[in-house]
């Protein structure tokens, strides 16, 4: 025997005791406890196991099929050499459950074109019976959610129940409970405790109220019993009620698929001080009308955040939160796995930081914290696991037909999870596509802006345009596209994948349309100039501004002002990354500054007809203004041309659709 249980169970506990725990966020080999590490913690409940007689299959960490010492040596061999860390597809995974008398089950699977057929194929081949295990199937899918492998990125775990009636035999499955009540509360508590890997679990429950129940009060009751709130627990008359409920849950599941992750730099202050950063737009005199904040107390000595309230949104990074990093006065956080309840975005420059003065009982603004400071808010993409449960019993033939009818349409809904609308990925870089209603807008500008030295003759004349929908590029296409698609990246200004490429010719830019198109099947483009002046005034939702998105140049845009004027020897001299200012109204990013853009139009005067499909001979329109260009040149409206093979430091391009 190579080493005795008691000596390998005094070396782990040294090494963990040296190196602390392995966290990882993945189902891994040997977590038998499931949470979400490997510890000397598993191997007391393999020696529980061993000892009790009461292992789960978690436990048999060789899978020689019992349970051993054998078991304990493994655990020992991965804590030492470190667990092999499964992989797994971004974006759903879901299960299904149909139950009366029996439980028919398809296993968790990711949930994409090629796969829907197969869940679509067994939700037609359920049938109903007598019998309904309501509560057997709910535990049963918990238990699921937790044996399942996940990718790293999980950030919805769900149970959706559809039931027609009440529990019928789920006793007769299990030992542990003597009534209805007992085990319907016993899942209720599981529900509202119970983490899969740290996530919370989000069940809804939509029940048909019809003729056949009886016992009306405890048909709702276990409708509670078995959500996660109240909100979730849904009753409904008819079978098309039905189907609209599980369609909303459906809705509300793919649009949580987005996370974000905000860092917030501020002054450290004294222990005990409340501080609130607020979220929403508020003034010094109603910060207590705050709708989304989030509010702590700081602690000097662990330089910290602690006792943290979460208003408006939710959070993975709990309820205590420490510096990354301390510069000086500065201390600095980071907030990850962020949704806010309202399903918005976090706009930056929206927040605001306060401090509680407890003498005078009212909160004041911080003078030393800028938002415009604060690093970008990353945005993630997330993956989900859902279950669905469908109530198959006998006294649903006549509506079973519509049942599976409507299930299939919450399958086909969540699908979209794994197709973000307007997310495109090439050879792993994605890049974002914004839909653009249709409309009429007036292009140019009047001659009374041309008197006054605001705007340029090559404006004129003010007329208008009539659209029809399309989508742009929320951001000019990065070096980082480029280089995936094209396989080189011309750019001057480099060390940052995330900066828009230049040196690229209106010439260039279709070539690399073309082979864009020939990876995405696909037709994207250059975007007129029309398309490009209406989306940089923010459409339909525009505000009139003079730049895009704002007034204040500075806001929206890397210009001479900011980018040129510091010097070649700055960090700030040329482009930078995409997205790092304020958008518009659209949210459009460097539609004013960074690079010029080129358009697909020739440029002529707006009283020429312009030339049909104008090739390279040529001169092309280029919009804008970039990181060399003066406040005149960033307007929206301000045109600009350049033969069609110029390649040049500030000109790039952005994607229409």
């Amino acid at each position: 025997m190579r080493l005795t249980t008691l000596f390998s169970l005094i070396l782990l506990s040294t090494v963990m005791a040296i190196a602390g725990p392995h966290r990882y966020s993945s189902n891994i080999e040997g977590d038998v406890n499931a949470d979400g590490d490997v510890t000397i913690a598993d191997v007391n409940v393999v020696i529980d196991a061993i000892l009790g007689g009461n292992g789960t299959a978690s436990c048999d960490v060789n899978h020689d099929g019992d349970i051993t010492i054998a078991d304990i040596n493994a655990l020992i061999d991965i804590i030492l050499t470190g667990p092999v860390v499964p992989t797994a597809e971004t974006g759903m995974y879901m299960g299904l459950i149909g139950y009366n008398q029996t439980l028919t089950t398809k296993e968790l699977t990711y949930l994409d074109s090629t796969s829907v057929a197969g869940f679509t194929e067994f939700v037609n081949s359920l049938t109903t019976q007598p019998g309904r295990l309501l509560y057997y199937s709910v535990d049963k899918a918990l238990d699921a959610l937790n044996a399942a492998q996940y990718p790293e990125n999980l950030q919805n775990v769900a149970v959706v129940t559809f039931t027609e009636g009440l529990d019928q035999g789920s006793l007769m499955m299990t030992d542990k409970y003597e009534t209805e009540a007992e085990y319907a509360a016993a899942l209720s508590n599981r529900i509202s405790n119970e983490r899969v890997y740290g996530r919370s679990i989000k069940a809804y429950t939509v029940g048909l109220l019809n003729d056949h129940i009886k016992d009306a009060n405890q048909f709702r009751n276990n409708l509670y019993a078995l959500a996660s709130d109240s909100v979730k627990a849904m009753e409904a008359s008819s079978m098309a009620e039905v189907n609209t409920k599980l369609q909303a849950i459906a809705d509300d599941l793919v649009s949580r698929n987005m996370s974000e992750t905000l860092t917030l730099v501020f002054p450290g202050v004294g222990t005990g001080t409340r501080i609130r950063f607020t979220f929403d737009e508020v003034g010094a005199n109603n910060v207590d009308e705050s709708e989304v904040y989030i509010e702590g107390t700081f602690s000097l000595k662990t330089r910290s955040l602690t006792n943290i309230v979460y208003q408006g949104l939710t959070c993975n990074a709990g309820d205590s939160v420490a510096a990354t990093s301390v510069d000086g006065m500065f201390v600095t956080l980071v907030f990850d796995g962020i949704q806010l309840d309202s399903e918005d975005r976090i706009v930056k420059k929206n927040l605001q930081e306060w401090y509680w003065i407890e003498d005078q009982e009212a909160w004041e603004a911080s003078t030393e914290f800028s938002a415009d400071r604060l690093p970008e808010i990353e945005r993630t993409y997330s993956s989900a696991l859902v279950m669905l449960l469908l109530d198959c019993s006998s006294v649903l033939d006549d509506n079973f037909s519509e049942l599976q009818a409507a299930a299939n349409s919450f399958i086909e809904r969540m699908q979209n999870y794994n197709t973000i609308p307007g997310m495109f990925t090439v050879n792993g870089v994605s890049f974002q596509m914004v839909p653009i209603e249709g409309g009429t807008f007036t292009m140019g500008v009047d001659s009374v802006a041309v008197d006054a030295g605001i705007a340029d003759a090559d404006e004129l004349p003010a007329h208008e345009v009539t659209l029809e929908p399309y989508s742009i590029g929320q951001t000019e296409v990065t070096q980082e596209l480029w280089q995936a698609v094209m396989g080189t990246n011309p750019s001057g200004f480099t060390g940052e994948p995330n900066r828009p490429v230049e040196q690229v010719s209106w010439i260039d830019c279709q070539e690399f349309i073309a082979r864009l198109n020939a990876i995405t099947g696909k037709n994207f483009r250059l975007p007129t100039e029309a398309e490009w002046e209406y989306a940089a005034r923010g459409a339909n939702k525009s505000r009139n501004y003079m730049y895009a998105g704002s007034d204040d140049l500075a806001e929206v845009a890397w210009y001479y002002g900011n980018s040129y004027v510091v010097g070649i020897e700055s960090p700030d001299f040329g482009t930078h990354m995409v997205g790092s200012k304020h958008s518009n109204e659209m949210g459009l990013y460097d539609m004013s500054g960074n690079v010029h853009e080129w358009c697909s139009d020739a440029y002529v005067p707006y009283d020429m007809e312009q030339p049909e499909n104008p090739d390279a001979s040529y001169r092309h329109v280029i919009r804008g203004g970039c990181w060399f260009s003066l406040p005149r040149d960033c307007r929206s409206t301000s045109r600009e041309y350049e033969s069609s093979g110029m390649r040049t430091y500030t000109i790039g391009l952005r994607l229409a659709l």
